[in-house]
């Protein structure tokens, strides 16, 4: 239930527009800070992606699907390898 302004005391009102200017202060404050934070997530990814060329999924797709291109197995039985459930497998 929310109290309405006009029974509130001077002192009540002061409390009230004192905690309002702080929410709006926090609210910025997180408002920057994801920025920075999302900024930083994206220079993260690309250093690992420069550091860890291999990762990429580009580069594992294509190893991936080179590996199965030159082999004689068949996609289920490499995927049930990957995944681990490969016990019924003659490898």
């Amino acid at each position: 239930m929310m109290i309405k302004e006009k029974n509130l005391t001077n002192a009540e009102k002061k409390r009230m527009e004192s905690l309002d200017k702080r929410i709006e202060k926090i609210q910025n404050k997180i408002a920057v800070n994801r920025k920075e934070y999302d900024a930083m997530t994206e220079e993260l990814q690309k250093l690992l992606e420069e550091r860890y060329p291999e990762r990429r999924p580009e580069k594992i797709k294509t190893t991936l699907y080179e590996a199965y291109s030159h082999s004689d197995r068949s996609l289920d039985d490499i995927l049930a390898f990957i995944e681990g459930r490969d016990d019924d497998i003659d490898w």
